[in-house]
C-alpha cells in the first residue's frame, strides 16, 4: 500500500511545482509584456510537471478498470502538453492551430473516454441519468461560447467549423464533468476543472479568430488553462488513487 500511495503523494509535489513555476514567473517575468508576463519556458515547465503529476497517478492506480481510466486521463495531459508546444511553435508545424487542436481534441477525448468510465461505475451510463442533459447543457453552451468568441466569416468555412467541433467537444467534457461530480462529489474539482479549460479555449479563440485583447491575456489563457489540467488530472488521479 505504502508504495502504491508513495507516487500519488509525490503527485501532488508535482502539482505544486507546476503552481510555483507560473507564480514565479508572474514575479519575475517581462513587466513590458503586455501578452505574457510568464516566460514561455516556465509556461512549457509548468505543463510537463503536470502530465508528470498524471503519470504519477497512474502508476499509483489500483489494477482493473481504475487503471485504464488512470491511463486515458494521463494520456489526454500527455495530448495537451503536446498540444502546448505546437500552439507555441516549440514544436515548428504548418497550421500550427489546427494541429494544436487535434492533439487538445484528443486528449479531451481521453478525458472523455475517462469520465464516462466513472460514470458507468455508478450506474449513469453516458445514455442514461443526468448525463443527457449535461451533454445537451453544454452542448448549447459550446455554439453559443463558438459564436461569440470563435466565429468569424472572414476566416474559411472550413476553420470555422473545425473551431465548432472542438469548442462541442470541449463543453462535452464540461458537462460529463457535471454530471459525475452531481454523482460523486469527489469529482466537483472534475467539473470546475473541465469548465476552466473551456473557458481558457474561449478566449484563446477570441484572440485567434477576432482579435480580442487585453493586457497579459496570454497569462489569462495559460493560468485558467493548467488550472484546469491540473484539477482534471488530480480529480481523476486522486479518485483512482483512492481505489
Amino acid at each position: 500500500m505504502k508504495r502504491r500511495l508513495y507516487p500519488g503523494r509525490l503527485a501532488y509535489v508535482f502539482l505544486g511545482l507546476a503552481a510555483l513555476t507560473l507564480l514565479t514567473g508572474l514575479a519575475l517575468g517581462n513587466r513590458e509584456d503586455q501578452r505574457n508576463r510568464i516566460p514561455l519556458p516556465l509556461r512549457m515547465l509548468s505543463s510537463l510537471l503536470v502530465w508528470a503529476a498524471a503519470l504519477l497517478f497512474w502508476r499509483c492506480a489500483p489494477a482493473g478498470e481504475s487503471r485504464k481510466q488512470a491511463a486515458l486521463a494521463a494520456a489526454g495531459m500527455g495530448f495537451g502538453s503536446l498540444g502546448d508546444f505546437v500552439m507555441a511553435r516549440v514544436i515548428p508545424l504548418p497550421e500550427h492551430v489546427i494541429f494544436g487542436m487535434l492533439a487538445f481534441g484528443a486528449g479531451h477525448g481521453c478525458y472523455i473516454g475517462a469520465t464516462a468510465g466513472k460514470l458507468a461505475e455508478r450506474g449513469q451510463p453516458v445514455l442514461r441519468g443526468l448525463a443527457p442533459g449535461a451533454l445537451v447543457s453544454s452542448g448549447i453552451a459550446g455554439v453559443i461560447g463558438w459564436r461569440l468568441m470563435a466565429y468569424n466569416p472572414a476566416k474559411p468555412v472550413a476553420l470555422n467549423y473545425a473551431a465548432l467541433a472542438y469548442a462541442l467537444l470541449l463543453a462535452s467534457m464540461a458537462g460529463l464533468g457535471v454530471a459525475l461530480a452531481t454523482r460523486d462529489p469527489r469529482y466537483n474539482t472534475l467539473a470546475l476543472g473541465g469548465a476552466l479549460f473551456f473557458l481558457s479555449d474561449l478566449i484563446l479563440a477570441g484572440e485567434l479568430f477576432r482579435d480580442l485583447f487585453f493586457p497579459h491575456i496570454g497569462d489569462v489563457i495559460w493560468l485558467s488553462y493548467i488550472a484546469g489540467q491540473g484539477l482534471i488530472v488530480e480529480a481523476l488521479g486522486a479518485a483512482y488513487a483512492q481505489g
